[in-house]
Formats: structure tokens, C-alpha cells, sequence
């Protein structure tokens, strides 16, 4: 499998640490007495401190989810210098959309021109872009479609931004959405050639449902189809963000350490370079160094664009390839855990 583009789009707006304790202590200033919001304030700044957050990109007044997307399928039309009838497949891989029906993929399949493409969604949290990678490589390989691109449209960040808390118990369920950055990607993949290096992609997921109560976005009729109950102190509102970030970090990552450690496949791969999602660089370096990781190798970017959901991998991978640093012929591998909750270990030879 050939990677003929991996593209992104940034919306204009950069919000810092520094303007989202301004408003968090304005927003929850009629709710909590003074010595509460300077503590809220100080959990807050540890908060970025342990998880790397400085900055995080959301849309400006009068920026569309939408045309930011179709912006990072035209770069990577471009880039690919495929035209838009030579695309068999669009998978749309975002958390982020505005219907439920039809399947969003529709959308990009209609503005960028894709007329010979088929469309659909995959959705499985932060990992919805490593699941699509997987399906297109199958789709390739086996001659179904030439060409694929996945695209996602991670723009509820400035949605998931909730600032005002009425009570300091809040805070365990909340403070991840003061971490969460916006970004589009767009990735074209065909399948390998016949002088192109053996395809050693291999991916292995597993997955703990009954964790998926750590993170979730509610509908409004969530209860009825939750299978389980949350916890009581949680006022469950349609599209408001929840995460238990502490405990799905924790869960995550030992559950990630587990998978790599008991896949010999993976464990004794050498790569060039290790990307991730990029919920938290400090939680990455703690993954990194439990698996016996060479740090030099590993890729940290949630310093730079914080946690981009879906997108943080691709757009990883797109900030190191304009940037030198992710060549053809790298050895790759991919280590993600994500709500639900799963773990997914992806290897492959990056050519382009």
C-alpha cells in the first residue's frame, strides 16, 4: 500500500492555555467561591502541565467544519496528482459531524468532485482513522477499488470547550475538554506497485466495552441505547463531552503496554519512527518508555496542536512528512488507545 498524500487543514484561531483559564474562571466565578476557583485553576494548569497542552487551533468566526475539510481533500488531490474521477472510495473516519444520516463521507464525496466514488463512515472514537487505514489496505489489496481517501473533519472543539463548572466535583469528568484541538486530514492510498518494497502492514486491535462509560458524547436519547448505567453524579446533556480523563488515561495505557508486550510481531519490530494519538504527550512518554521505546523515535505533537481526536495520527504523520522527518521507506509503527475503550498497534513501510 502507497500513501499518494497525507494532507491537513488547521482552522485559524490559536487559543492558549492562558485565555482558557481566563474564561473558565470568569464562566464559573457565579458557581464557586474564591478559594475553589483558585483551586480549580491550579488543577487546571496541572492538567497541562502533565499533558503537554500550550496551545490548540479552533474555527474562527465565520470558518466551516466543511470547506476546511474539502480544503485538506483538494491539498491531497493535488498532492496525489490524481483527479478526482480516479478516486473508487471515500471513508470518513471523524468523531465530528453534523448528521447522523446520511453517512458524512457523502458530503466530501459531493464537494470535492469524487463522481466515480462510493462513500461511507467508520466510527470508532480516535481510532476511527487507524480502523479506516486498515479496511483500505484490504479494499486495495484485494483489487476492490485503486484509489481511497480517507478524510475526517475533527471540528468540535470549540463545542467540547466547556467553561463553566458549577462545583469542583466537575472537574474528574471534565477537564479533558479543555485539552481537545480541531484539525481536518485528508490521506490517499493505492495499492502497491510492482517494484515497490514488500507490503509488511500488519494492524491488531482489541477492544473493552465495558470501559466505554470513561468517555462519551451523548445523544438526547442516550439512556435507551447505553446498555449500562453512568455514574450518578454526572448531569448527562445531549453533545456535552464527557471524560473520566484520569481513568481512561490509566486504563488505556495499561492495556496498551499489555497488547504490545504479549504481540511478538510488533514488539520486536524495529521502526524508524512511532507516531500515536496524541491525547496527552506525557502519557505517551510513559507508554514509550514502558514498552522499552527509543523516545528520539517517538513522535509528540499534542505540544503543538493538542488532542485533534481521529486526526491526531494522520495529522501527525502529515506535520512530519512536510517537515522532513517521515521519508519514503520509514518503518513505521502506530500505537493508540482510544474510548470504547481500544487499543490498536499498527506497523507498515511507508512509501510514498
Amino acid at each position: 500500500m502507497r500513501f499518494l498524500a497525507i494532507e491537513h487543514e488547521l482552522p485559524s484561531l490559536q487559543v492558549t492555555n492562558a485565555e482558557v483559564l481566563e474564561r473558565v474562571r470568569a464562566a464559573s466565578a457565579r458557581h464557586l467561591p474564591p478559594a475553589d476557583l483558585d483551586t480549580l485553576d491550579a488543577l487546571t494548569r496541572s492538567t497541562f502541565a502533565s499533558t503537554g497542552t500550550e496551545v490548540r487551533y479552533h474555527r474562527a468566526a465565520g470558518e466551516s467544519a466543511a470547506e476546511l475539510a474539502a480544503s485538506a481533500g483538494r491539498k491531497a488531490l493535488a498532492t496525489s496528482g490524481l483527479d478526482p474521477d480516479d478516486v473508487d472510495l471515500v471513508l470518513y473516519v471523524g468523531i465530528g459531524r453534523g448528521v447522523l444520516e446520511p453517512a458524512s463521507a457523502n458530503i466530501y464525496q459531493d464537494m470535492l468532485g469524487l463522481r466515480r466514488a462510493t462513500a461511507f463512515d467508520i466510527l470508532d472514537a480516535c481510532a476511527s482513522w487507524l480502523r479506516g487505514l486498515q479496511l483500505a489496505r484490504l479494499y486495495l489489496e484485494t483489487g476492490t477499488y485503486r484509489n481511497v481517501m480517507i478524510i475526517n473533519a475533527e471540528f468540535l472543539g470549540r463545542e467540547c470547550h466547556r467553561y463553566e463548572l458549577t462545583s469542583l466535583a466537575e472537574f474528574a469528568h471534565w477537564h479533558p475538554c479543555v485539552t481537545i484541538g480541531e484539525a481536518a486530514t485528508a490521506t490517499i492510498l493505492t495499492a502497491s506497485g510492482a517494484g515497490d518494497a514488500p507490503d509488511s502492514f500488519e494492524a491488531d486491535f482489541r477492544t473493552w466495552g465495558a470501559k466505554r462509560d470513561l468517555c462519551f458524547v451523548p445523544l438526547p436519547n442516550f439512556e435507551g441505547y447505553f446498555g449500562m448505567p453512568v455514574a450518578p453524579e454526572l448531569d448527562v446533556q445531549p453533545m456535552q463531552f464527557v471524560s473520566f480523563g484520569l481513568r481512561l488515561m490509566e486504563f488505556g495505557a495499561s492495556r496498551l503496554i499489555e497488547h504490545y508486550a504479549s504481540s511478538p510481531s510488533f514488539r520486536d519490530y524495529s521502526p524508524d519512527l512511532v507516531f500515536g494519538h496524541a491525547a496527552s504527550d506525557g502519557m505517551s512518554r510513559y507508554v514509550a518508555d514502558q514498552c522499552g521505546l527509543d523516545r528520539e523515535k517517538v513522535q509528540f505533537y499534542h505540544r503543538l496542536y493538542a488532542n485533534t481526536v481521529s486526526a491526531s495520527v494522520p495529522l501527525g504523520m502529515s506535520h512530519a512528512a512536510q517537515n522532513g522527518l517521515l521519508k519514503n521507506g520509514d518503518d513505521i509503527l502506530i500505537m493508540s488507545a482510544s474510548a470504547g475503550v481500544t487499543t490498536a498497534l499498527v506497523k507498515l513501510a511507508y512509501q510514498n
